[in-house]
C-alpha cells in the first residue's frame, strides 16, 4: 500500500514539474520573442503594408486604355522608394568609434538617431528588469544599438518580401477587373458600327417586308384575276351550250337510215 502511494507521489512530482518547466519555458520564451515582435517584426509588417499599398494604389487598372498597362509606373515608384531608403538608411554606414581617457576603442559607438536608441534601450531595462529569471534580467545591463542602419534593414527587408507579397494580395481579382475594363471599352468603341449596322439591318429588313407584300398583293391580285377569268371562261361555256342558233354537235349530222330507207330510185 506505501510503494502505491510513493509511486502515485512521484508521478505527481513529475507532473508538477514538467508543467512547471512549460510554464517557465513559456515566459521565457515570451521575454525574447516580445521586443523582436515590437521592434522588428511590427514594423516589418507595416512597412509592408504601406508600401504594398502604395504600389497597388500606383499599379490598379483604371478606366482608361493606358491603365491596364501600369507595370512602368509601379516599376518607377518602387525605384523610386528603393532610393530613398538607400538614401535614408545606408548612407555613411561607418559608425563613429568611442575612444576612453587613453585613446583606447570601447566598445560603444556614437549613434546617428540617439532618441530612437535611447527609447529602445530604456524599454528594454524596463522590460527585463523585473523579469522572473536571472538570465533576463542580466539582459537589462546589455547595450543594443537599435539605430538608423537597423531600421533600415527592416525598410528592406519589407520592401522585398512583404511590399510584393501585400500587392500581390490585394492585385489577386485584377485579372477579372481588366477583363472587365477591356469588354467595356469594346462595346464603347464599337457601339457606333453596331449601331450603323443595325440601323442597316433594319433599313434592309424594312425593304425586304416592303417588297414581300408588294408581292404578295400581285400573287393575290393574279389569283383574283384568274378567278374571274376561270368564272367568265365558264360564263361562256354555259351561254354556248344553251344559245338555240348554235348548232350542237348532236344536230349537226344526221343519223343515216338502214338499206331500206334510202331511195335508191
Amino acid at each position: 500500500m506505501s510503494n502505491s502511494k510513493n509511486e502515485h507521489f512521484e508521478n505527481f512530482v513529475l507532473v508538477g514539474a514538467a508543467a512547471v518547466a512549460v510554464v517557465s519555458g513559456l515566459i521565457y520564451g515570451a521575454y525574447l520573442v516580445f521586443p523582436f515582435l515590437m521592434f522588428y517584426l511590427a514594423p516589418f509588417i507595416l512597412v509592408s503594408l504601406v508600401v504594398g499599398t502604395i504600389l497597388r494604389m500606383v499599379g490598379a487598372p483604371g478606366d482608361g486604355v493606358s491603365s491596364l498597362s501600369s507595370s512602368k509606373a509601379v516599376v518607377t515608384v518602387y525605384a523610386v522608394m528603393l532610393c530613398l531608403v538607400g538614401l535614408v538608411f545606408f548612407q555613411n554606414l561607418d559608425r563613429a568609434k568611442v575612444l576612453d581617457a587613453k585613446g583606447k576603442l570601447t566598445n560603444q559607438v556614437v549613434v546617428d538617431w540617439p532618441e530612437l536608441n535611447d527609447w529602445h534601450h530604456e524599454w528594454r531595462v524596463r522590460m527585463y528588469t523585473d523579469a522572473p529569471f536571472e538570465s533576463l534580467r542580466a539582459k537589462a545591463k546589455m547595450g543594443v544599438v537599435y539605430d538608423r542602419l537597423e531600421v533600415g534593414w527592416i525598410f528592406l527587408v519589407g520592401m522585398f518580401l512583404g511590399a510584393p507579397l501585400v500587392y500581390w494580395f490585394l492585385a489577386r481579382h485584377d485579372e477579372e477587373t481588366v477583363n472587365a475594363i477591356v469588354d467595356g471599352l469594346v462595346n464603347e468603341r464599337t457601339k457606333a458600327k453596331r449601331d450603323q449596322l443595325k440601323t442597316k439591318e433594319d433599313n434592309l429588313n424594312q425593304i425586304i417586308n416592303q417588297s414581300k407584300e408588294k408581292l404578295e398583293a400581285e400573287i393575290h391580285a393574279s389569283r383574283k384575276k384568274q378567278a374571274e377569268i376561270m368564272a367568265e371562261n365558264q360564263s361562256l361555256k354555259a351561254k354556248l351550250e344553251f344559245a338555240p342558233d348554235i348548232p350542237r354537235p348532236s344536230e349537226s349530222f344526221k343519223k343515216d337510215g338502214g338499206v331500206l330507207d334510202q331511195d335508191i330510185f
